[in-house]
Order: C-alpha cells, then sequence, then structure tokens
C-alpha cells in the first residue's frame, strides 16, 4: 500500500473516531454565562441505577437524581431569577464506565447522575455534590445460595462461584478487596452494567456481586429469586451527583443541598417515593 493510500486510510479513520469522540461529550452553559443572561441550559445525563437515575417504561428519566435536580433548578429561579432548561441526553445509559468517561469530557452545566460513589479519587476526575444517602453495598447470590453470614467464611461458602462486577466501579473495588483477603481463587467476570450482573445471578446460582442496596429492594419488589447475604454488608460509601471540572455550578449546588435541602420534608418524600417503604424500613433498622 502506498503512504498516499496510508495517510488517506488514517485521515479517514481520525474523522471517524473523532466525529464518535465530539457526540461522547455534552456542552452547557456555565453558572457564570448564567448569571449575565438570567438563563441557562443544563444537560443532564445518567447510568441507569434504580431509585436514583433510570428510564420508566413510558420513557420518563425518574430517581432521586432527578428530582434533586428538578429542586434545585426551581432553587436558581426562586433565589437568583435563573430561568433553567433541563435537557437529558445519553448515549451511555447501560455502560457505567462509558458514563464515567463522558462526563469527564464534557463541559459547562453537564450533570452526571447515578448512584455514584463519592471517592479521593474520583475527586481529582470530577466536581462532586455534597453525598445526599449513604450506600449500603451488598453480596447478593441466587436465592439458592447457602447464606454468608461471615465474610471470612466465603471462599468455602461460595467455593465453585465466580463473582461478577463492572469496570472502575467501587463495586469492582470491594470485589478485589474480596480475592485478596479471603478467597485468591475467586474468579471474577466484568459486565459493562449491574443490571446485567443482577440478570446472571438470577439465572446461575454460581454467580454473585457485590452491589447497592437499591438494585437488591427492586429485585425484591419484583419477587426475584435472590438473597441477601449478611457478612457482606458494607456501610462505607456516599453517593454524589458528578460534574465536569469545568462544571462551575458545584458551588452554588452544595449551596442548595447544604442549606436545609437535605433535612426538608420534600427529600424525605423524595427517598421514600423513589426507594420505597421496604428501603426506608431497611435504613431504620441500621440507626
Amino acid at each position: 500500500m502506498s503512504n498516499l493510500r496510508i495517510n488517506q486510510l488514517l485521515a479517514s479513520l481520525f474523522l471517524i473516531f473523532g466525529s464518535f469522540y465530539s457526540q461522547a461529550q455534552f456542552k452547557a452553559d456555565t453558572y457564570a454565562i448564567a448569571k449575565g443572561k438570567k438563563s441557562a441550559n443544563w444537560v443532564i445525563t445518567y447510568s441507569e441505577a434504580p431509585g436514583f437515575a433510570s428510564k420508566s417504561s413510558s420513557g420518563q428519566i425518574t430517581g432521586i437524581t432527578i428530582d434533586i435536580m428538578k429542586a434545585f433548578r426551581g432553587y436558581e429561579q426562586e433565589k437568583y431569577g435563573i430561568k433553567v432548561n433541563i435537557s437529558f441526553q445519553s448515549n451511555t445509559a447501560n455502560d457505567f464506565s462509558k458514563f464515567l468517561a463522558e462526563v469527564k469530557d464534557s463541559k459547562g452545566g453537564v450533570f452526571g447522575l447515578s448512584n455514584t460513589t463519592i471517592t479521593q479519587d474520583r475527586k481529582k476526575v470530577y466536581n462532586f455534590s455534597p453525598p445526599y444517602i449513604t450506600n449500603i453495598g451488598m453480596i447478593l447470590s441466587n436465592s439458592s445460595v447457602p447464606t454468608l453470614t461471615n465474610l471470612s467464611d466465603i471462599s468455602t461458602k461460595f467455593a465453585g462461584m465466580t463473582a461478577v462486577t463492572v469496570k472502575n466501579s467501587t463495586n469492582e473495588k470491594r470485589i478485589l478487596a474480596i480475592q485478596k483477603k479471603y478467597f485468591p481463587s475467586l474468579p471474577i467476570e466484568y459486565v459493562p452494567g449491574f443490571s446485567n450482573a443482577m440478570d446472571m445471578i438470577v439465572q446461575d446460582p454460581k454467580k454473585f456481586v457485590n452491589i447497592d442496596f437499591t438494585y437488591y429492594f427492586e429485585a425484591i419488589q419484583n419477587r426475584k429469586p435472590v438473597k441477601r447475604h449478611p457478612g457482606g454488608d458494607d456501610k462505607t460509601e456516599q453517593f454524589g451527583i458528578i460534574m465536569p471540572k469545568s462544571n462551575d455550578w458545584s458551588p452554588v449546588l452544595a449551596e442548595f443541598m447544604n442549606g436545609g435541602y437535605l433535612e426538608s420534608i420534600e427529600y424525605k418524600k423524595t427517598i421514600s417515593n423513589n426507594l420505597g417503604q421496604a428501603a426506608m424500613k431497611f435504613f431504620e433498622t441500621l440507626k
């Protein structure tokens, strides 16, 4: 192949991948611009997470984080006179790793909604809202699997089983820590999203997952054959809304959330409406 032909081919590939990359990032108005013109466009992107951000059968995006952003929009209108238009866009709703990359590469008033854990490493890459809920990581399996009450017994109780997880998630880190400390021979299988992992444990008693509590309550509500193993409960994580580093709305979002919203009746109703009474009662038992 001639050098000219090779250069033409490389140019074509650059255009194809460059076009894809440009579509995988979003742009929206900064707060600095919105203050001047008293209006703004926000882009909200999301990764499917039951109760936090998910698309209903009617096509509506619902969840705790959606309600927070709508309340924040009302706050901006009432306190600062800024009228906000919200646009929901997502290329990666079923792939958590790609969702993270999408938010990272976006510009301005873009907000990433999901069950995203706040970590020190992620703070280097994203702006975070204040934590809005404490997560409970759980080990779940098919209901036919014997109950694991002590994590140190996992290599014998779960002998012959495979862990299913998602790349770049804190749940993956938890699985790797379990593997290192208790179960060196543990096989790990990767999937794009946790909905895939839940489908796998329902169908296969030889699979298990470390996952956020909301998936457990969704499975219970839908009468799926899923078991929670108490030995795997972990209450060390908090969830936040992520934003690209160029998003200068984050201090105002923190002002709103820390100014009484998270203690309000409105927020308690948001939690109850999106997670259900079973989840609320479960949280009460942990206090």
